[in-house]
């Protein structure tokens, strides 16, 4: 976009940035920034035409096949790897971009098109959207090199055309809100992930969690290992080992304050619980770290 876009896809969120740009062209470069866990401030669309990619956040992964328009939100720590037969374009723009014409209005990027629970903004457009799609992915393709005064006018009200015709698909191919958690095995991965970030250091066991969602504490090691390969309590396991390790290895608490720290009120449990899992003893395991740093 002549005057506007930023080359560099700059973070700066002062300056007015829009790109768009047809997938086969990424280069090798960004491919594997891609593949990368990164964060953008600028929102992104992607439309698959032929082929797949694989996105992720921390909280699940997925598969983009064809004719899936896919929304990313700014703000989003996210991974996309897209396989070598990838086909489609992608749209990345700023509030700034956006506010160029709309300044009243930003509820379309608060929707649920961009956001939601799931981090799940995925629609399937029909053959009979192909068209649509098409004529405006290619428009604002040919209008971002344009050197037409009325260049951002166009760009952003074929913008706002795309996101709005995206939004009435996305509310069709969602309005069923009555699927249960547990058709919906995805989203109480998500849920789970979520709630377990929040509460590891006070509820250790699966109950707490299948309480909060609803289901019995085996119906979630059941969907949870359908998922990731590993039940709720692992899953609960592995976060606790994971931040002992990371705070034997960045501070300088000493092991029964560890401990207390993640809501171990005995330390001899806790030193058991951590040599059950790992095989080593806490005061070992911060030995070695140091030798691998030294």
């Amino acid at each position: 976009m002549k005057d506007l876009t930023d080359k560099n896809m700059s973070t700066s969120t002062n300056k007015p940035f829009f790109e768009i740009s047809e997938i086969n062209s990424m280069c090798n470069e960004t491919r594997e920034q891609n593949r990368v866990p990164h964060i953008h401030d600028y929102f992104s669309i992607y439309w698959i035409q032929k082929g797949e990619a694989l996105h992720a956040t921390k909280y699940i992964q997925y598969t983009v096949k064809k004719n899936n328009v896919f929304f990313v939100p700014a703000g989003l720590t996210h991974s996309f790897e897209f396989k070598d037969n990838c086909r489609g374009f992608s749209i990345f723009f700023n509030f700034t971009f956006f506010n160029l014409k709309y300044r009243c209005d930003d509820s379309i990027l608060r929707s649920s098109l961009f956001n939601n629970p799931d981090f799940y903004t995925i629609i399937q457009i029909s053959k009979s959207d192909e068209d649509i799609f098409n004529f405006l992915f290619k428009r604002m393709l040919a209008q971002n090199v344009s050197a037409s005064p009325y260049q951002p006018e166009l760009l952003t009200s074929a913008l706002m055309l795309l996101l709005y015709t995206s939004k009435e698909i996305h509310d069709k191919q969602y309005s069923d809100s009555s699927v249960s958690l547990e058709n919906n095995p995805k989203r109480v991965v998500i849920n789970f992930r979520q709630m377990l970030e929040e509460n590891y250091k006070t509820a250790k066991d699966v109950s707490f969690y299948a309480e909060k969602l609803n289901v019995r504490p085996v119906q979630l090691n059941e969907i949870i290992k359908k998922i990731t390969g590993i039940t709720a309590g692992e899953f609960i396991r592995n976060k606790i080992i994971e931040e002992a390790k990371k705070m034997l290895y960045s501070t300088d608490l000493n092991t029964k304050e560890i401990g207390f720290v993640l809501g171990f009120d005995d330390p001899a449990y806790f030193s058991r619980f951590f040599k059950k899992y790992t095989g080593s003893t806490l005061s070992d395991f911060r030995t070695l770290l140091q030798k691998k740093v030294q």
